[in-house]
């Protein structure tokens, strides 16, 4: 068969030479996700970001370009041989370069969180145990010996023991001279015999599922040490950046469904390994887990379909925790060891949040507080030991970098902080690991926005004013854009703050007030009542407080109640993970936090349009900004 006639061809993706054979007419796109190679898709592949770039050189090789293409890449770009992935399929054999911009990157990723001590009160316990040898003179069955000693000598009065470990009970037995330790879980299952002495070896792993990222903190179930820690992207990620996307696509069939957990499974068993590598560990002495992460995501990793929490009313196939074998998420540990997935609030306010409100202590408190849990969705609670109320609010992900023209996520060379002179206009920057500055991050766009605000640059509708002297006030194809270091300055490339840039963080920083804005009117609540603010997550961790309030993304309390508590919802994980008491605190937040769905509110578009300006079309709620004005 000659070349023309095949129905296969070969795609090279460089830099890394990867080549393998797909069907002909494959999208590109999909090529890469079956090669194993991750590009930046933040639409999940729809045509509508442009962050998916590659470089063809022979265009004859794919499919002719598309109306989306045109829009989103310059005459320049297309006759360079760029293309989008999401929009070419392979026609012939092609080499296929994935430029810098386009490639996921290792990021920066937040692992540490505040926590409050606990003491260790796992739900396992481990015994050494000799049993008697049957003899002629006792017959009695293998499990009934083991469960007679376990009453004698420990107290455990019913235990109950799994059919796969019961299979595999005699031979273990015998092998090790009737001498074994056992695990039992909650007082009432065994769940591993281990030859000889190992009670003092038990571990459990937390694990904190984002939407971007998964974090695995491994952990002395006995002691309550943190003994290593791990973090990926989440592989997710090539089906879309948001949640909205990963629910549209599990929504699909019953197999798109199972691949989002099969990625999400194999990413929690690259975490396992490598924290108990790392710690000289056996993945066998893991005997529970606990998880955490948004509902949509926790729904995922069970195997249960998230469509419904895409449409309204929003609600899940269920609220309450769960706990489930080991084996039956494939997850590479003690077979039987217990996977324990926190309860969640709501559609959209999932065990992460309640994960928060453990590690912050909030439902303890006598002072009225606030958690921000600031991300792709943010969560919003607030309270005290007397009732919380929370809401989510569809932040979108231009805190991640998505949707902004030179937008990156915190990666190296990414600029994480900025401050612009008022009057010479000098821009003072500082990029993750002191790289070469490649684009903007969450925090670095902020701090973007709140500058040019400060400077008269831009107005408080957003808009770049007619009057800034400013030469890095340039128009690029028609469009005002502020220039924050050019290619002269040593950037790559011209990095810029665009007009649909500063549109998109005030969409983001609006979505997050007015849902701040509306819990307090719910709970009777004026600014000087809140004693405590705590920022949650990477982004709210590395933002910079005034900045954030001056763009009005964050209510204006004094910047000294304002606490960044990392990764709560990780600690709050590892927390539970340690403490069997604190699983049952979960479930007690989870049904007695009261649940705003924004969407109903009558009131939330007037808000929602009044924080669209900066900060707000009322100042009265940010008085110590409107001096900086």
């Amino acid at each position: 068969m000659t070349k023309g006639q095949r129905k296969t061809v070969i795609l090279t993706f460089e830099p890394d030479g990867t080549k393998s054979e797909f069907k002909k007419g494959t999208r590109i796109l999909d090529a890469l996700s079956k090669a194993g190679l991750n590009i930046r898709t933040e639409c999940g592949g729809r045509g509508v970001c442009g962050k998916c770039k590659i470089i063809v050189k022979d265009s004859s090789s794919l499919s002719a370009v598309t109306e989306a293409e045109k829009e989103l890449l310059s005459s320049s770009e297309r006759k360079f041989g760029c293309r989008l992935a999401c929009a070419c399929s392979a026609v012939s054999d092609a080499i296929v370069y994935l430029p810098k911009e386009s490639r996921v990157r290792t990021r920066k990723i937040l692992i540490e969180g505040t926590e409050i001590p606990v003491p260790a009160e796992p739900a396992i316990r481990k015994v050494f145990v000799r049993i008697p040898k049957p003899s002629l003179c006792d017959v009695r069955p293998d499990f009934q010996r083991l469960q007679n000693v376990l009453k004698e000598i420990y107290g455990v009065k019913t235990i109950e023991v799994g059919h796969q470990l019961l299979k595999k009970l005699p031979e273990i037995l015998r092998n090790s001279n009737w001498k074994v330790t056992i695990t039992i879980w909650d007082e009432r299952e065994i769940i591993s015999i281990d030859k000889g002495n190992t009670s003092e070896k038990a571990y459990g792993v937390a694990v904190d599922i984002g939407t971007s990222k998964i974090i695995g903190y491994l952990s002395n179930l006995f002691n309550g040490g943190l003994i290593a820690t791990e973090s990926m992207e989440n592989p997710q990620i090539m089906h879309g950046e948001d949640i909205i996307s990963r629910i549209s696509y599990a929504s699909k069939s019953d197999g798109s469904l199972k691949e989002l957990q099969k990625l999400v499974v194999n990413c929690l068993n690259a975490i396992i390994f490598q924290t108990c590598k790392k710690s000289a560990i056996n993945p066998k002495s893991v005997y529970e887990i606990t998880v955490v992460g948004n509902t949509a995501m926790q729904h995922i990793l069970l195997g249960i379909s998230p469509k419904n929490l895409g449409l309204s009313p929003y609600v899940p196939a269920i609220s309450s925790s769960i706990n489930l074998k080991a084996r039956d998420l494939s997850l590479k540990v003690v077979p039987a060891a217990n996977v324990y997935v926190f309860p969640v609030i709501a559609g959209f306010v999932g065990g992460d949040a309640v994960a928060d409100i453990i590690s912050t202590g909030l439902h303890e408190t006598y002072e009225l507080s606030m958690v921000l849990d600031i991300g792709t969705n943010t969560e919003v609670i607030i309270g005290d030991k007397h009732g919380l109320t929370a809401c989510s609010c569809a932040s979108g992900p231009a805190f991640e970098g998505a949707h902004i023209k030179c937008g990156v996520k915190a990666v190296t060379g990414a600029i994480e902080k900025l401050q612009i002179d008022s009057e010479g206009y000098v821009v003072n920057y500082q990029t993750i690991e002191g790289a070469k500055p490649i684009g903007l991050c969450g925090s670095g766009i902020i701090d973007a926005v709140a500058n040019l605000l400060k400077c008269g640059v831009i107005d408080k509708n957003g808009k770049f004013t007619e009057f800034s002297p400013s030469p890095r006030l340039r128009k690029v194809n028609g469009d005002k854009v502020f220039v924050l270091v050019s290619k002269e300055e040593g950037a790559r490339h011209d990095i810029m703050v665009t007009q649909k840039d500063i549109r998109e963080v005030q969409l983001a920083k609006a979505a997050v007030y007015a849902g701040c804005h509306i819990l307090m009117k719910r709970k009777g609540i004026e600014l000087g009542h809140i004693k405590k603010l705590y920022l949650a997550g990477a982004f709210g961790n590395y933002i910079d407080p005034i900045n954030a309030k001056l763009v009005g993304m964050i209510p204006d309390v004094p910047t000294e109640l304002i606490d960044f508590v990392g990764n709560a919802a990780g600690t709050g994980a590892r927390m539970a993970l340690i403490s069997k008491k604190l699983r049952y605190v979960a479930t007690s937040i989870s049904q007695k936090t009261d649940y705003v769905e924004l969407a109903s509110e009558p009131d939330f578009q007037t808000e929602f349009a009044s924080a669209m300006y900066f900060p707000h079309r009322d100042l009265s709620r940010f008085p110590s900004v409107k001096k900086l004005l």
